[in-house]
């Protein structure tokens, strides 16, 4: 049954993608997973970048050409029309046309129109679930990014490996969404709680911790939750995915055979199960509907005491305060405390921290390829400096100026759509851009382009497990079968 594969509302789609805007925004669903690199991408510079860089001008196009780029993200809209003036200039004979599609089936949409051979040149990318159809939607980037004097991994950190099918480069990454845990500190001191060390707690310290901050009314309903993981989107069981990530697992093996029956994803399924049916210190699917829960909006109005979710959501504060979602005398006391994600068990290294990568392709049927990638190239380097004061994003370029990037993230735009100076959150700005978090992904599944189907068997077996239809037992076994399918298949 697969009801629940894309059954996010568009509500949450517009959360998760101002978010995006801040931060990032799994397709990857649970584009967050695998194992820390030594090559873990370091904190934007703090003064620029220095020789070479992605952002250094192309020669302008003796030929005029024009783009098409299609995203499902409106604030991607923001960060072209506050870059594009500079990009018009370098280059007046290469111009670029946004359009933002909307609805739940936008991906749908951009896929069928690049298989159908419509005009686009570049695209919003899917997350994982694109590795099987790489080849046929995306312009593999190679010969253009080697041509470039470009060193993917080296400019965009273990965030490039997001776009990556083995060594092919199928898009640039362009947004990081890191992973924290906030805390709403009065809800916590109510229940005379203690914050947590976040240099030692554990996935099981974080969850005993939900119980004790489950507040329920004198008719016995539940009005404050424990906590929530604030994904969705695109696939209902990210959250399992994303926290068994800690514990090192993905959904292939080294050597590409299944790993759905694994403990840690067992044990990740449990944590949920439990929280969610026995200890109901998480809401269900069912309540998370029936309620029209957005979790980060609703953990801004004390509706749960933590949140799984992203640490660049710092980012958007004042548009929060703006939407009514964050109330002025709730900011005013500045209740909520960002910790770093717990350990999978006292054994893992703290610090770590699973991200949402958001990214963008050159398409299979563009007719201008390389000047599509001399732009993607530019939008996702230069662009995203242009653009800090009109959109919130933590970039994943690595040569980004991070103070151009905090000076730009205080301002917002007011209601009349002014772009003000807000509150000074330059502390917490630079909490999410902390040095010491050690990003985590993939560690085997861009290797094997049919890992995509076999996370989609997953999730549609831990749908039915988080509908309260099945064991978490039943659901691995049968998601087991079914990616072992999968490879007998694929692997001839």
């Amino acid at each position: 049954m697969k009801r629940f594969k894309k059954s996010f509302s568009l509500a949450l789609i517009a959360s998760m993608m101002l978010v995006a805007a801040g931060c990032g925004g799994n397709n990857n669903g649970g584009n967050a997973s695998g194992s820390p690199s030594a090559s873990a991408p370091s904190a934007p510079a703090a003064s620029g970048s220095a020789g070479a860089s992605p952002s250094a001008e192309a020669p302008s196009s003796e030929e005029p050409v024009s783009l098409k780029f299609y995203t499902i993200s409106p604030s991607d809209k923001d960060v072209f029309d506050a870059a594009y003036p500079e990009w018009s200039k370098a280059h007046p004979n290469i111009s670029v046309e946004m359009v933002v599609l909307s609805g739940d089936d936008s991906l749908d949409k951009i896929r069928v129109a690049i298989a159908g051979g419509e005009k686009i040149d570049l695209a919003y990318m899917e997350r994982d679930s694109f590795r099987d159809k790489a080849p046929k939607l995306y312009y593999k980037l190679n010969d253009l990014l080697t041509k470039d004097g470009v060193e993917y991994l080296k400019e965009f950190g273990e965030y490039g490996r997001a776009t990556m099918v083995g060594s092919d480069v199928y898009g640039i990454a362009n947004i990081a969404v890191p992973s924290a845990v906030w805390l709403n500190q009065d809800i916590l001191q109510a229940a005379n709680v203690p914050v947590p060390d976040d240099s030692t707690w554990t996935f099981k310290d974080y969850f005993d911790l939900l119980k004790k901050l489950t507040i329920k009314g004198a008719d016995g309903k539940t009005t404050t939750y424990g906590g929530i993981h604030w994904q969705r989107a695109p696939m209902v069981a990210t959250g399992i995915f994303d926290i068994a990530t800690y514990g090192g697992w993905d959904i292939v093996k080294e050597d590409g055979t299944p790993n759905a029956n694994d403990p840690v994803l067992k044990q990740a399924a449990d944590y949920f199960y439990q929280a969610m049916f026995v200890d109901k210190t998480i809401p269900t699917e069912a309540d998370v509907k029936a309620n029209k829960v957005i979790a980060l909006y609703d953990m801004l109005k004390g509706k749960f005491a933590t949140m799984m979710g992203a640490s660049s959501s710092a980012l958007q504060m004042d548009t929060f305060k703006l939407q009514g979602n964050l109330t002025e005398e709730t900011d005013a006391k500045d209740p909520f405390v960002i910790l770093k994600m717990p350990r999978w068990d006292a054994s893992a290294p703290a610090g770590q921290a699973t991200n949402i990568v958001v990214s963008y392709a050159v398409t299979k049927n563009s007719e201008h390829p390389e000047q599509a990638y001399q732009f993607l190239k530019w939008y996702s380097t230069k662009g995203a400096e242009l653009s800090a004061k009109a959109v919130h994003r933590v970039p994943t370029w690595t040569n980004a100026d991070q103070n151009v990037l905090i000076d730009g993230w205080r301002y917002y735009k007011d209601k009349d759509g002014n772009i003000v100076q807000g509150k000074d959150r330059s502390a917490l700005y630079k909490q999410v851009l902390d040095p010491s978090i050690v990003p985590i992904f993939p560690k085997y599944r861009d290797q094997y382009a049919y890992s995509s189907m076999m996370l989609d068997e997953l999730n549609n077996q831990l749908s039915l497990m988080l509908a309260g239809e099945k064991s978490v037992d039943d659901a691995l076994a049968d998601a087991q079968k079914a990616a072992e399918k999968i490879y007998a298949k694929e692997k001839k």
